[in-house]
């Protein structure tokens, strides 16, 4: 019977530490919106596309796509034809 005293008290300590540090780090980092994609500090919407890692001396892009919080490299983008940046 002592032994399973013992036990829950670790389990419940166990239990009230790991939640005080989930808290703690939540804390620092803002809350991204549902299904939202998170790209160098900043939150691209879910089902959208934006562009990175232009290219000044050729005009291309590489674009990729924000879907329920993944982000996909999709078909690169040349100059005009591309959408905004990401994160910017």
């Amino acid at each position: 019977m002592r032994a399973m005293s013992v036990v829950k008290v670790v389990l419940l300590a166990g239990a009230v530490a790991a939640m005080s540090l989930s808290g703690a780090s939540a804390k620092g980092m803002k809350q991204l919106p549902p299904g939202a994609c998170a790209f160098q500090k900043v939150a691209i919407a879910n089902n959208s596309f934006c562009s990175f890692a232009c290219d000044p001396a050729t005009n291309w892009c590489s674009q990729q796509l924000c879907a329920n919080g993944t982000l996909t490299k999709v078909v690169p983008c040349y100059g005009s034809f591309c959408t905004q940046k990401c994160g910017g």
